[in-house]
């Protein structure tokens, strides 16, 4: 009961005490896993620091930082072209895309025997 007060922040007793076994399996390993995903932002960010502290030699005894500017180290505008880019070649999956080219096909079909 503790956990579910800490872990899974859930407050009411009612709740907690209707919950089956299984239920409450499933609540801690997504728990865990949410855990992990904050475990990896942590690191994540770690790498992040590490990278823009980054330095470079050039020419003799001088080091200049690798990235001038933040856009160089990330650029947000090219970041969400490239997912807007994906999203929409994703679109219609290929299940979707069968039965919307049947359905195409029909239409036309109806078209030509003058049928609309």
């Amino acid at each position: 009961m503790l956990n579910s007060l800490r872990f899974l922040c859930m407050n009411d007793f009612t709740e907690i005490n209707r919950m089956t076994l299984y239920e409450y399996n499933m609540k801690m390993t997504a728990f865990r896993l949410r855990q992990a995903d904050r475990e990896y932002e942590i690191h994540l960010q770690a790498w992040v620091n590490r990278e823009i502290k980054a330095k470079r030699e050039a020419g003799k005894k001088k080091l200049v930082p690798v990235y001038k500017t933040f856009k160089q180290f990330f650029d947000l505008e090219k970041r969400t072209r490239e997912i807007l880019r994906a999203e929409e070649q994703v679109g219609i999956n290929t299940k979707s895309r069968g039965i919307y080219n049947l359905m195409k096909k029909q239409k036309e079909r109806r078209h030509e025997d003058g049928n609309l």
